[in-house]
């Protein structure tokens, strides 16, 4: 796959992450887009926003960056989704998921095309037996390619629905601590390796690969004959809000340029390392992009 092959679809929330003393734009498929968009991967985010000042600042960050927002529609109803951010000394971060959001009830955009190429999506925007989860169902009937980052947030998710988001997907993302989770979860037989977990699940749900993040252990990737993994990059870290979604958006934008795998890893991996070096889960200025794209380029 190259950067020049039509648009794909990145499908679910975006949101305001509130600290508190500070809101910032987020929600992972919101955090992909961006990052892909700025490093040249063309996309259209189909998400939900309320008619309120959250929902018309995510939309004007959109447009300040030159992002599509057609694929964004307004909610008279409901309002911008909303998480509570809550420092935790011994976690990092506690997330506090509100319900009955704008991202529940995502609709089809009329411009969205019959064929996808490839499509984006988490596991979130699909909790609730409703708009949003008719639409990720049309979205996935459509896609060449899926990328599947799940995000396990009790009690916004069921056995059920998630061994449905999971199955048959190309690439499957979670972190440790939710590889585990599933395994737990669908009595998966129990493994002395993280490369046999990653098996496992891929088997049982029919994923081509598996990607699993660590913090600061670093990242694996395994597929039906192969293992990499590729240490954390050293950096000062700020906050570990967004650091999952850059990654993937690393990984993505190698599988674009065809990279080899543990070139792709490794660079999702550095890509992490320097949101974890920001204050919130997106830089504010596209040179951040700029600097990272002209050094990988370099190395090319």
């Amino acid at each position: 796959m190259k950067t020049e092959i039509t648009p794909g679809v990145i499908f679910g929330e975006c949101l305001v992450d509130d600290f508190g003393t500070a809101q910032r734009l987020g929600g992972a498929p919101f955090n992909v887009a961006q990052h892909l968009h700025a490093l040249g991967v063309a996309s259209i985010l189909v998400s939900r926003v309320g008619r309120d000042a959250s929902g018309q600042r995510i939309l004007q960050r959109m447009r300040d960056w030159g992002m599509p927002t057609h694929g964004v529609l307004e909610d008279d109803a409901l309002p911008t989704g909303r998480v509570r951010v809550i420092v935790d000394a011994r976690q990092g971060h506690r997330f506090e998921i509100l319900p009955h959001q704008a991202y529940d009830a995502i609709s089809l955009p009329v411009k969205v095309t019959d064929r996808i190429p490839w499509l984006y999506h988490g596991s979130l925007a699909v909790r609730e037996d409703g708009p949003s989860r008719t639409t990720w169902r049309q979205l996935r009937a459509r896609a060449d390619w899926r990328f599947v980052d799940i995000n396990l947030r009790d009690p916004w998710w069921n056995p059920e629905i998630l061994a449905e988001v999971m199955q048959d997907s190309s690439v499957l993302k979670c972190n440790v601590e939710e590889l585990e989770q599933i395994m737990r979860t669908y009595d998966l037989p129990r493994t002395s390796t993280l490369r046999e977990a990653m098996e496992a699940v891929a088997r049982r749900f029919h994923v081509r690969a598996v990607l699993v993040t660590q913090g600061a252990a670093g990242a694996a990737y395994g597929d039906e004959t192969h293992f990499y993994e590729a240490k954390a990059v050293p950096t000062t870290v700020r906050d570990t809000v967004g650091a999952g979604d850059a990654f993937a958006a690393g990984w993505i934008w190698g599988s674009f340029r065809e990279d080899a795998v543990e070139r792709r890893l490794q660079r999702a991996v550095e890509l992490a390392a320097a949101v974890c070096a920001l204050s919130g889960a997106l830089p504010e200025q596209p040179d951040f992009y700029q600097r990272i794209v002209a050094r990988w380029t370099k190395e090319d």
